[in-house]
């Protein structure tokens, strides 16, 4: 693929449509097409599949509005849209119409700036708080620095660190993980615990234990003599970036959403939908059926060469690619392909929204064909 001026990956513009809040949401970010459920086998929540319909499209190919992947979005007061995107280190604002109004932050270290692309993105109230690998920032809706937290927690035991990540209603955080070089600790595990921290760094307690789902495929590859190593989460395990788990605050930060146990052998086979408020009382815990979907020859060519070229740098802008040469680019791509196994069928869910009315919605994918809700 080529790049646009500037070293950016070219997308599609985003599209933004009609239906609930949080579908708009999801449909914006990476460009989903929803379908009914019975599309693939599923069951259908919905008597009638909600018909989405276009009614704002943001960004272009080219110029200073061009979009990179796009992270996350939310809407603030006036309808102003606040978007982050792979690789930018600010919120790019957008009014309702879609013109441009904007950017919060900048690259550095500073109150107000990234020292790296920001993860995630929320209200509490009328502040917004953009998290990124090692802070999370709190402004006011026009831009305006508020507060900032940071701290990098070791956490030997579970391979990992820990930096504040998401905010939580009583002001403690979901963290931001990262591993660590015992990474293995946490990858090959089944279970990991969800944490909840202080503002300072300190544990305040664990939510809940959360299942690891594909655990036995995390991808795991002793350092070779050159000093390339793996050990990864598969590229279908499901996460919603909290802590690699598959795991969501709802929006107002009083509970956290995720997915339990998967009891595949079951007739029908189901998995454990929970909801867990912060001080550890469960609100939700309901079995869902589901249809396990095949993971198919195609899928698994496609997907090992996409995970093999994302290891040799092929979706990195170039201003942000390691300095390898090209003989080193394709071992890396013929490690990539050798070390990825594929479980049977795909995982029930690949990733948890839950809107403001507390509604929750499921994505599975037929990968790599459209979404399914």
């Amino acid at each position: 693929m080529g790049q646009a001026p500037g070293g950016r990956i070219p997308q599609k513009d985003v599209a933004i449509v009609s239906s609930r809040p949080w579908a708009r949401v999801a449909a914006a970010v990476g460009g989903i097409l929803f379908f009914p459920a019975a599309i693939a086998g599923q069951e259908s929540a919905c008597d009638t599949p909600w018909q989405l319909n276009e009614t704002l499209r943001l960004g272009s190919t080219h110029g200073e509005v061009t979009l990179s992947p796009v992270r996350a979005l939310e809407t603030g007061p006036g309808g102003r849209i606040y978007l982050i995107q792979s690789w930018d280190h600010h919120v790019s604002v957008f009014l309702p119409d879609g013109s441009p109004a904007g950017r919060i932050g900048r690259a550095g270290s500073g109150p107000g700036e990234f020292a790296s692309d920001p993860r995630r993105i929320g209200w509490r109230a009328d502040t917004l708080w953009v998290s990124d690998r090692f802070t999370t920032q709190f402004f006011l809706a026009d831009g305006t620095p508020v507060r900032q937290v940071s701290f990098r927690i070791p956490m030997s035991a579970e391979g990992s660190r820990f930096a504040p990540g998401t905010p939580l209603a009583d002001g403690t955080f979901l963290p931001y993980r990262t591993v660590s070089e015992q990474a293995e600790r946490f990858l090959l595990g089944r279970r990991a615990p969800l944490r909840r921290l202080s503002a300072s760094g300190e544990i305040v307690d664990t939510i809940a234990m959360i299942e690891r789902h594909l655990a036995d495929h995390a991808i795991h590859r002793e350092t070779d003599s050159r000093g390339f190593g793996m050990m990864l989460p598969h590229p279908l395990a499901p996460s919603n970036e909290e802590s690699w788990l598959p795991v969501v605050a709802v929006p107002d930060g009083s509970a956290v959403v995720f997915i339990g146990e998967v009891h595949s052998e079951d007739e029908p086979p189901t998995f454990d939908l929970l909801r867990i408020g912060i001080a550890g009382d469960t609100l939700l815990h309901r079995a869902v059926p589901y249809v396990p979907l095949p993971v198919t020859r195609d899928e698994r060519m496609l997907m090992r060469e996409r995970f093999a070229a994302g290891r040799a740098g092929d979706f990195t802008p170039e201003r942000l690619r390691a300095p390898w040469g090209v003989q080193d680019a394709e071992r890396r791509r013929r490690i990539a392909r050798e070390v990825i196994t594929f479980p049977e069928t795909h995982p029930p869910v690949r990733r948890i929204l839950v809107g403001r009315d507390g509604s929750i919605g499921l994505l599975r994918e037929a990968w790599p064909h459209p979404a399914n809700v």
